[in-house]
């Protein structure tokens, strides 16, 4: 896992100079101390620990009190987790970073197997730094704006708990943002959801301005705020007693949604308010003002930061008043040249970055160009623009058929528009069953999945006008096809909802829509490409997320034991198909010989538009019929659909009424999955120099061999998994010298990697009895787990090893045919900047990229394809041929006699010059 450090340090010095302190200073309970040190000692006896003990230990302590769960006392109702230990104080005393420490808990994850329950809880912290660190850079030009600056009263020491608290700018500062925390707490739900916690902060700065108002301290107030009443400078001004509202201005400013933010106030703010006031907690009247009254704010003060104290200690979450401290920079773990403002910076800049996810690499010929390159784009400012981007596609739209949509159904059946809105109906029941069942606030989520319904609903009727009316414009396409099949609109309205919850940045992740709706993954996968086709509008985020989850149900999730994929290829015979079978331009004669070097298969995206949209669907869900019609129909999965009209007297004979070669949906998953392993297969040997492609064919050709003949061996597994066993076995035949290492960290590049694809790889399949147990836990016992390179050695190679043999450079096997490589433009459209080569300071990059990555302390030389002149790219040339020459090879015609000096010019003059030509390019393209 790490690199041993210099000095081995004792176990016994650990337990007594350190674990001892540590369990003292947090009062730790001897069972929890014992696991925590049990647990340190097994990881250290198989794992080499890196860098300080203390740290480690934090991990260890940290997991033993997430384990532990106790009601309190007199209460069996409420719930006691983190075993009362203060994540905060466990850090400080160990002496770590919060950032720091979310990168070794996930490391420490993976090394004791961590359950998925406490992976969760991890995930979940994450989370919430995350959210809380883009909420607090948003609170502080709010706040700077509203009252006066805070940064006069630094300087001033700490009141302690027997001194009255004034309600200065500072203190009022630190109060407002301890509220906002402590109502966030209340709403575990809200607390995660980005788009959502930004609205509560507007509530409160709006709540906290109004008693700012009530209360007369003009003092505390910023003159120029927008938000002021109009005659509050004025002689007249007459004071208020009764709250206004500045929702409408702070939302118009700050890039919020006035419609949420209100329904947050109304629904959220205020029923905590009233609770806390209610229950004697803060001190306020029956209006819910007065809280920062003279009398009130000391104790109201002192009794905000004590609740909000209780729960950091009842939950084991870190204290979100940490943003506060002066060594905010220190505990998070942000650059010592980094101030609190610029946090959502260093975030940006982690690998994980929860709101800055990389494009797929199957998605990037969808996406236009991106237009906003300013800094001033933020996560809230993005989602926030997301949702309204959606409320201007959906305008003037309704959340029911339009007049000519109700006459298109009406031709079809009698009965076809109840039919789709009795789906929709029990669909959006489950919907709003599901997403009330957070919390014990269910109530007050339901005006939230109201909201996204009704959104969905009209999203999905507007895209199944459009998707019909684009089907229509081709005569030879029978529409009917695509209108009587309830898995599209199932799936239809799935992915409106989706789409939905995504832009309101929940935390309600893919497919938990899927699995609220029973719908499974493998039928999803069939309507995201015709949404993105048909809805030109989209904004780029949600074309990259649709991308990323068409990704996720083809790799993975429709491989599960309980996927339908498993019926579909046992009613085939277990027949799966070559890719040049369902290739877009298929290749005659399928396989072709070695000698045949550069052939691929040349994919056409733009072939599929003219298939019709119903291909996808001609085969129902097992268990759930077509939606009725006059007209059935059945359907052959194999190769082609028929039209059966009843009769009295029987059926009559069936007659083709498509085209005659249908590849069916099977062969149309199996398009898509061999589209994106081989785009995945041809960026990692891109990244691991395997420009032969030869061998890149004998790879693919091994791949297509196991997913044939060995189809189990995708069974609740990953796409990456198998791939990355395949690219080594290949490599080793072939004598390449390769590890495994280094395949696994050029997967790390890649936009869907993750660490669990190659830490935890299923060794035993699930029995199919075991797939419907009802105890998810007795499953996770029957199944066994093991790291990629033991599978590999324990499993793969036993399956692989004959087959891969005969591609081995020894094999004598002359008539040995290979499968044609599917042409991708992977390498053309990867957004990194790559380097030619290893000796030389020459990078490529796409046009599109504004700004290039690569740091050089003097300004880079460039040249643009078919916009740079000439004598760019001889210079260019120039810098190469001159890394070249200092490296000759000793060939016959040199043995002769001494070679020949090549003459260059001198090294300043070559400076001088290239730099002259970089400035004329670099003003040649700031005039462009």
């Amino acid at each position: 896992m790490g690199v041993p450090v210099g000095t081995n340090v004792p176990d016994e010095d650990i337990y007594n100079n350190k674990f001892l302190d540590l369990c003292k200073g947090l009062n730790l309970d001897k069972n929890a101390a014992s696991r925590a040190w049990e647990t340190y000692l097994a990881v250290k006896e198989n794992y080499s620990l890196d860098g300080d003990p203390s740290h480690w230990l934090a991990c260890a302590i940290y997991v033993a009190c997430r384990n532990v769960t106790e009601h309190t006392v007199g209460d069996s109702e409420t719930l006691i987790e983190g075993n009362l230990v203060s994540l905060t104080r466990l850090l400080r005393l160990c002496n770590i970073s919060l950032i720091h420490f979310i990168g070794k808990s996930k490391k420490w994850a993976d090394m004791i197997n961590m359950p998925p329950e406490l992976r969760r809880k991890i995930d979940k912290l994450e989370k919430n730094f995350a959210v809380s660190m883009v909420i607090f850079k948003k609170f502080q030009p709010i706040f700077a704006a509203m009252f006066n600056n805070t940064k006069d009263e630094q300087t001033k020491t700490r009141c302690s708990k027997k001194q009255k608290v004034t309600c200065s700018a500072s203190k009022l500062f630190e109060f407002c943002w301890t509220l906002f925390v402590v109502a966030k707490s209340e709403f575990p739900d809200l607390s995660e959801n980005l788009v959502n916690s930004y609205h509560l902060l507007l509530a409160c700065c709006d709540y906290v301005y109004t008693n700012i108002l009530i209360a007369d301290l003009r003092d505390l107030l910023n003159k120029s705020f927008g938000g002021l009443p109009h005659d509050f400078e004025s002689t007249s001004y007459v004071l208020r007693s009764k709250p206004i509202c500045i929702i409408d201005y702070l939302c118009q400013q700050y890039d919020g949604i006035t419609t949420d933010a209100k329904v947050i106030k109304e629904y959220f703010w205020k029923t905590n308010l009233k609770k806390l006031i209610e229950r004697k907690v803060l001190k306020g009247d029956s209006e819910l003002n007065l809280l920062l009254d003279v009398v009130n704010f000391d104790f109201n003060y002192k009794a905000i930061n004590k609740r909000y104290e209780q729960y950091v200690l009842s939950v084991g979450e870190f204290d979100e008043r940490i943003f506060l401290s002066e060594n905010a920079n220190i505990e998070i773990g942000a650059s010592n040249e980094c101030t609190t403002e610029d946090l959502a910076k260093e975030m940006k800049n982690k690998k994980n970055y929860l709101f800055n996810q990389q494009t797929p690499l199957t998605g990037r010929n969808h996406l236009k160009p991106k237009i906003d390159l300013s800094d001033e784009s933020t996560p809230v400012k993005n989602a926030s623009e997301m949702v309204f981007k959606i409320q201007s596609i959906l305008a003037d739209c309704s959340p029911y058929p339009s007049d000519k949509l109700y006459t298109l159904l009406k031709s079809c059946s009698a009965t076809l528009q109840s039919e789709i809105e009795n789906v929709i109906n029990m669909l959006g029941i489950k919907f709003c069953s599901q997403y009330c069942q957070v919390d014990h606030n269910s109530a007050l989520h339901n005006d939230f999945a109201e909201k996204r319904l009704v959104m969905a609903k009209t999203w999905f009727y507007k895209l199944f006008e459009n998707i019909i009316a684009k089907e229509a414009k081709n005569p030879k396409y029978d529409i009917k096809n695509l209108i009587c099949h309830a898995v599209f609109h199932e799936t239809l309205f799935a992915c409106c909802l989706e789409m939905v919850i995504f832009a309101y940045n929940s935390q309600r992740v893919f497919p938990w829509v899927l699995n609220a709706l029973q719908i499974h993954p493998y039928h999803f996968y069939k309507v995201i490409e015709v949404i993105v086709r048909v809805e030109d509008k989209l904004p780029r985020d949600m074309i990259k997320h649709l991308n990323r989850v068409e990704e996720q149900v083809l790799d993975s999730l429709s491989w599960q034991s309980e996927s339908p994929l498993w019926d579909l290829i046992n009613r085939n015979n277990k027949l799966i198909p070559h890719y040049d079978e369902i290739a877009l331009v298929s290749v005659a004669g399928g396989a072709v010989p070695v000698s045949n070097f550069n052939h691929k298969v040349e994919n056409n995206r733009f072939a599929h538009k003219d298939s019709p949209v119903s291909d996808r669907f001609i085969s129902p869900a097992p268990g759930q019929p077509n939606i009725k019609m006059g007209k059935q129909i059945s359907v052959n999965e194999n190769r082609q659909y028929f039209s059966v009209t009843s009769k009295n007297n029987g059926v009559s004979l069936p007659t083709v009424t498509g085209p005659l070669k249908k590849i069916g949906t099977l062969g149309l998953f199996f398009r898509k999955f061999y589209n994106l392993a081989s785009v995945r297969m041809q960026d990692l040997c891109y990244q691991l120099s395997i420009n032969d492609e030869d061998l890149m064919r004998k790879i693919w050709t091994c791949f297509e061999h196991v997913i044939i003949e060995h189809t189990d061996m995708m069974r609740d597994r990953h796409l990456d998994q198998i791939l990355m066993c395949t690219i080594y076995i290949i490599c080793r035949v072939v004598n390449l010298n390769l590890s495994f290492q280094a395949i696994m960290k050029c997967y790390r590049t890649q936009p869907q990697s993750a660490s669990h694809i190659y830490r935890s790889v299923l060794i035993t399949p699930r029995n199919p009895s075991q797939e419907h147990t009802e105890n998810e836990g007795a499953r996770q016992d029957t199944e066994q787990r093991i790291d990629l390179i033991k599978f590999y050695n324990t499993i793969f190679v036993q399956i692989v090893r004959d087959n891969a043999l005969k591609y081995s450079t020894n094999s004598s096997n002359d008539n040995l045919t290979l499968s044609p490589l599917p042409a991708t433009k992977t390498q053309l459209q990867s957004p990194t900047t790559r380097r030619v080569n290893d000796r030389l300071p020459i990078f490529i990059r796409k046009l599109e990229a504004q700004a290039s990555p690569i740091k050089s302390p003097i300004r880079p030389l460039s040249y643009c394809i078919n916009q740079s002149p000439k004598k760019d790219l001889e210079n260019i040339n120039m810098i190469t041929m001159r890394a070249i020459a200092k490296k000759r090879n000793i060939t016959d015609a040199h043995l002769d006699g001494p070679i020949a000096k090549q003459k260059t010019p001198s090294p300043p003059v070559i400076t001088k010059r290239l730099q002259g030509l970089l400035e004329e390019r670099m003003e040649h393209n700031t005039d462009k």
